[in-house]
């Protein structure tokens, strides 16, 4: 067989937070992070962000995030590139989190557009953690998202956090797209 099988469009993220998983590495919080490659933290300068992260083995990471201010916006943004929609039915995610006390996370599908703004697509749940571990999973049905462009120049996962000080753990993450 000469052929190699196509690469589905949610290979590129899973493999990047598996090289993650697999990895120790911490640093400080600030208002812009590379955690890796395709993975950043991004902050509103107003919300004057503190803390510290880590990725130990086996998790994808631990934050502890202080703010200082009033800003309105922090997110853990996941590029995945240029990917093309028309062809599937569903874009999902499935995670597993953690923390002292319960936070609530908005994931989002970001899409670039021609004219260099982006269009904004939220999932219909909320990612709730709590104290003891649990898991979350959501998806969009792509044919019927207005605000979803089937073809985007680029595309993010953002999963958007608390704007106040918090711990959370993200113990693992999947995309999935059908």
């Amino acid at each position: 067989m000469d052929e190699n099988a196509p690469i589905a469009p949610d290979t590129y993220l899973n493999q990047s937070l598996q090289v993650l998983r697999d990895s120790f590495c911490d640093g400080d919080i600030t208002e812009l992070v590379d955690f890796h490659p395709g993975l950043t933290l991004h902050a509103d300068p107003a919300l004057q962000v503190g803390g510290h992260w880590r990725s130990p083995a086996g998790r994808l990471l631990e934050l502890e995030v202080d703010t200082f201010g009033g800003g309105s916006w922090i997110g853990l943004h996941m590029a995945l590139g240029k990917i093309d929609l028309s062809a599937f039915g569903v874009l999902g995610i499935t995670c597993r989190s953690a923390a002292p006390n319960m936070q609530v996370i908005q994931p989002c599908l970001r899409s670039g557009l021609e004219n260099g703004g982006f269009e904004d697509c939220f999932f219909s749940k909320r990612i709730l953690s709590y104290p003891e571990p649990s898991s979350h999973l959501d998806a969009l049905h792509i044919d019927m998202q207005i605000k979803l462009p089937e073809d985007a120049p680029w595309r993010e996962l953002i999963l958007f956090l608390p704007c106040h000080s918090f711990r959370w753990d993200l113990h693992d993450l999947r995309l999935f797209i059908v």
